[in-house]
């Protein structure tokens, strides 16, 4: 009882001092993130994106294809210019900042509609669940601060400042550039009508809308000056028209047609952890309501948070499907209030509309929750009742109450299972191995994090013996997945794209015909001989352990066959190819 005293003061602290609460809880996410990404060392996805930014403002064409993430090159290639003595922890640094940027956004949109403890438990629990541990800057958590900017626009439009929707317009523009499929947020236009079905001002909501088209006008305007003045028009355009030319065989991991095959699959995955997590709660519901046992409530607690972890621990979609649940219930239950359900229905299509058109959903679906889990937290500490009664053939009634008040045990029980989860899998991004052996920092300059004894001896090796046989032109094409190796050695990637594989087997033939018979240099060819992941040993040039790369592999061999490749270097981790 005295722990439950003490937490209840601190929250009632919390609510006394909602100003010094929010800047508190930012600052903390800042510190979290600056430690907690200390350690860890991606060869890929994070090489992807640290390649795209050092060459962003001196060799664009040579990243084309990231120029579909035009803002977030901005941003990350000026950070590049001025903090690149950094290395790659630097854009970690950038990723806490920008987290830090996303809580205060959090705080100004929620802090007229709940309590400041409830938005800090909210924030605190964003920040701890580990969701993929992508810790490092990149078009993800540049997405989520810009959605929370332009549903902060959208709330100051609703409160009559006019402005505001022109703001909000040019926020989505702005979305839309830092990663292109964030196109889908474009229907946030329409929200002046959700208003005005409040209001009967149908008039009003058309004026409204033209606002938000008017800033996305200007938005747009603004853009192609800064890449008109860049010289970066025709690359932008080429990047676009790349996807389109992409989807020619299912080999394209990046094109439209796959990525959009991959959402049957994916919702498939979130609709069967939702009505999981749902026959939890009704199982424990019913049973402590109906069955007069001593010491029901205390098995069924039991029961449910190991059903809640088995979940949890299972599935990446499992929290975003609880979040998303109450998103839905807090519209429904605030239906009445347009404020209050602009701001559940902001939160619904933040955790839906955003995921649409990643590579994978799961690398920004857990990162989509920071207005939804505030209301998932606000529903179980305020009084919810609901009361569903269900008639059989005989029509006897069977009442089933939800009330939070009387179910606050379960909420405790989700809330252990979500700790106990985010403990336990707290872990380094492709970078598997306990964060106790990740205690060795490579002597490249580049690489400026933590990782494990092997990790680091196969950056500074790689990256020793690779520089050491770059050929004129600075050109490599690495095949398959160390993308890193670019930013490592400063070499430009060849075929457009650092991770030149994700092109599919037409495209990827096509791309080498044309950069073979351009004035470019000839690149030196990495093929890694390890796994990105755990550094177990591949062979990627193995149809029989990757039969997905075989083809392109012989594309490979017959452009080094054309062009008179040897091998220059090889050893347990790497094998270079040379042109004489």
């Amino acid at each position: 009882m005295k722990i439950l005293r003490s937490i209840s003061d601190i929250l009632a602290t919390l609510d006394r001092h909602p100003r010094r609460c929010m800047w508190i809880t930012a600052l903390g996410a800042v510190v979290y993130y600056l430690l907690i990404s200390l350690q860890g060392f991606d060869f890929a996805d994070e090489g992807f994106s640290l390649t795209f930014y050092q060459n962003f403002y001196s060799h664009p064409a040579d990243v084309e294809y990231l120029f579909l993430y035009y803002l977030t090159g901005v941003i990350g290639g000026a950070w590049e210019l001025l903090f690149s003595s950094l290395g790659n922890y630097g854009y970690r640094i950038l990723f806490a900042l920008t987290s830090g940027g996303i809580v205060l956004t959090t705080f100004a949109i929620l802090r007229n509609y709940l309590s400041s403890s409830t938005i800090t438990l909210g924030c605190i629990a964003c920040v701890l669940w580990p969701g993929l541990c992508l810790y490092y800057f990149n078009h993800d958590c540049l997405t989520i601060l810009l959605y929370l900017l332009t549903i902060y626009s959208i709330t100051l439009g609703t409160k009559g400042k006019s402005w505001a929707w022109w703001l909000a317009g040019w926020f989505i523009i702005l979305n839309t550039s830092c990663r292109l499929p964030n196109i889908t947020l474009s229907i946030l236009i329409f929200m002046p009508f959700i208003e005005a079905y409040y209001t009967n001002d149908y008039f009003k909501a058309w004026k409204n809308m033209l606002r938000i088209i008017g800033g996305c006008t200007l938005g747009i305007l603004l853009l192609f000056i800064v890449m008109h003045l860049q010289g970066h028009t025709m690359i932008y355009g080429s990047a676009i028209r790349s996807l389109f030319v992409m989807g020619g065989d299912t080999s394209d991991t990046h094109s439209i047609m796959s990525m959009l095959g991959s959402y049957s699959y994916t919702y498939k995955g979130i609709f069967t952890s939702v009505l999981y997590g749902f026959l939890i709660c009704m199982i424990y519901i019913i049973v402590t309501q109906h069955i007069k046992i001593k010491g029901i409530q205390f098995i069924m607690g039991v029961v449910s948070i190991a059903l809640f972890y088995g979940m949890l621990s299972r599935n990446i979609y499992a929290m975003w499907g609880a979040v998303t649940a109450a998103s839905i219930i807090y519209c429904i239950n605030y239906r009445r209030d347009n404020r209050l359900f602009i701001l559940g229905l902001s939160a619904f299509i933040m955790l839906f509309v955003i995921p649409f058109g990643g590579d994978s959903y799961g690398n920004i679906c857990n990162s989509c929750m920071w207005l939804g889990m505030p209301l998932l937290i606000e529903l179980c500490r305020h009084q919810l009742m609901w009361k569903i009664t269900i008639s059989n053939t005989d029509q006897q009634q069977y009442d089933i109450v939800i009330d939070n008040h009387s179910t606050r045990q379960l909420s405790i029980i989700m809330g252990i299972a979500f700790l106990l989860f985010a403990s336990l899998h707290s872990v380094c991004y492709f970078d598997n191995g306990s964060r106790w052996e990740k205690t060795h920092r490579p002597a490249t300059a580049e690489a400026t994090t933590y990782t494990s004894q092997e990790r680091a001896y196969i950056i500074d090796n790689i990256t020793r013996v690779t520089m050491q046989n770059k050929m004129p032109g600075n050109y490599l094409l690495v095949f398959d997945n160390a993308p890193m190796l670019h930013y490592l050695t400063g070499m430009q990637p060849y075929l457009g794209s650092p991770w030149s594989t994700f092109w599919g087997i037409e495209m990827f033939k096509n791309k080498l015909f044309q950069s073979e018979h351009s004035v470019r240099e000839l690149p030196l060819i990495a093929i890694p001989r390890f796994y990105y992941e755990d550094l177990t040993p591949v062979d990627y040039l193995n149809p029989a352990e990757y039969p997905s790369l075989y083809n392109k592999a012989t594309i490979l061999f017959d452009f080094m066959e054309r062009n008179g490749y040897y091998q220059a270097y090889q050893d347990t981790y790497i094998t270079l190819y040379k042109a004489y």
